[in-house]
């Protein structure tokens, strides 16, 4: 068992660093990880995060996350992509937890269907993506709500008692393309990449 477990240390090792990479370049270079639609800017990140737990598990998921949420606080304050941007993706609890949390929910809904449907990894994986996509939708807008809405309504010239509409807007548009998109996408990826890994 301790060579079992020291011969799978370099490939996750591996793997962890190519997803920090691919984190890395999704959140610096232009249209590989970001829409931008001011003034929240969809993104594509989310299905590298969810790859992450689906193959590395829940832990690693986090931490893959946790880059995430990090990268996108640093590009915040050195390449902000809309005057939003100093001060709703510098602060922790929008642009770090969120993030963090996306490994988390799809670990705890992909171990939850793997336990109700053993035999379809693929269905499994798709619920499982599709609930960490909506983990980062969700999390992201509710904070913004919390810390910043009069501001944030105020920016975006909306009438702040219907602030909370046009957020659940958001969630039934972007967030449910975001979550179609990884529900699809993410298990393509994840598949494989797992029995690789055993």
């Amino acid at each position: 068992m301790p060579l079992g477990r020291k011969k799978s240390n370099p490939h996750r090792i591996a793997i962890l660093g190519i997803l920090t990479a691919i984190i890395l370049i999704q959140n610096f270079v232009p249209f590989l990880g970001n829409i931008p639609i001011p003034p929240l800017n969809p993104t594509i990140i989310h299905i590298t995060v969810i790859v992450a737990t689906l193959v590395l598990g829940t832990k690693d998921g986090m931490i893959i996350g946790g880059v995430w949420g990090l990268t996108r606080m640093l590009r915040a304050y050195t390449v902000p992509a809309t005057p939003l941007d100093l001060w709703l993706w510098t602060n922790p609890m929008i642009a770090l937890l969120p993030r963090i949390l996306i490994g988390l929910f799809t670990g705890l809904t992909f171990n939850l269907m793997k336990r109700y449907f053993p035999t379809k990894s693929k269905l499994s994986m798709s619920i499982a993506s599709i609930a960490g996509a909506f983990t980062n939708t969700i999390f992201v807008l509710l904070f913004i709500y919390l810390f910043y809405g009069e501001r944030y309504a105020e920016a975006t010239s909306v009438d702040f008692s219907n602030l909370a509409n046009v957020l659940l807007v958001i969630v039934g548009t972007s967030g449910v393309a975001e979550a179609i998109l990884a529900g699809i996408v993410a298990p393509l990826v994840a598949a494989p990449l797992k029995k690789m890994r055993h």
